[in-house]
């Protein structure tokens, strides 16, 4: 009766037996090594890992970390400075087109137009020795200020250039009879075109001469040397227009 089969050790397996080559004898056999090398069979599990390496711990903490930003970003926003308010803009309402007074009570003042073109209404101009102001671009384009007045008879309109010949100050139009009389030297009975600068009275309801041609504008007082500049004034729909000028 044959004994047990003998073990076979899976670490120190047979040598194979091929044929034509010389077999090294086989080292004697130690039972103790063998029953090591089997009692290692199979080999140990590996070692646990640590706590802080667990899944649950992972999750843990990309969610801590994920809560920590949160919380430095909201408490950066927290301690930034707070933008300046923004400006307020308050829209001021479109004046009426019929409103011929500002708030204090004064009549409105009607932005210069640029002539040739209407610079005025009929109804602008409706009551005698009213001045309406505007800019004229001369056959030259220079561009000269200039003004309309309402004459209290026929032609009905006086448009002039606002600056005298060879002047260098603004005409206006005097009605203060008593100013006339102490600062010009001229006792006038309704207004006068006065030069400030050289003490020069123009007459608008007269008419003065310049090279043999007649113009409104006498010199009636100071050392002027003709009529001031005309500007052709027509009427037409209800618009006071000035056309042209000297």
């Amino acid at each position: 009766m044959s004994g047990p089969p003998e073990k076979v050790n899976p670490f120190k397996p047979v040598q194979p037996v091929i044929p034509g080559v010389p077999q090294k004898p086989a080292a004697e056999a130690n039972p103790e090594e063998n029953q090591k090398d089997l009692a290692a069979w199979p080999p140990p599990p590996p070692p646990p890992q640590p706590p802080w390496k667990s899944p649950p711990m992972l999750v843990a903490a990309g969610v801590g970390a994920v809560l920590l930003l949160c919380g430095a970003a909201l408490a950066w926003r927290a301690m930034r400075p707070a933008p300046p308010p923004a400006p307020v803009v308050i829209e001021t309402p479109a004046a009426s087109p019929d409103s011929s007074a500002d708030a204090s009570g004064q009549p409105a003042q009607r932005q210069a137009s640029l002539a040739p073109g209407p610079v005025a209404t009929v109804a602008e101009l409706a009551q005698p020795w009213s001045v309406a102001r505007f800019q004229m671009q001369r056959p030259s384009h220079e561009v000269a200020n200039a003004m309309v007045i309402r004459l209290p008879s026929s032609p009905g309109y006086w448009g002039l250039l606002s600056v005298a010949p060879y002047g260098r100050c603004e005409l206006a139009l005097e009605s203060d009879l008593r100013k006339l009389r102490e600062e010009y030297s001229y006792a006038a009975i309704h207004p006068m075109v006065v030069d400030s600068c050289t003490q020069t009275v123009y007459d608008p309801l007269a008419l003065g001469t310049s090279s043999g041609v007649w113009i409104r504008g006498k010199i009636v007082a100071g050392p002027g040397i003709r009529p001031p500049y005309e500007v052709e004034i027509k009427v037409e729909k209800g618009d006071v227009i000035a056309s042209r000028s000297e």
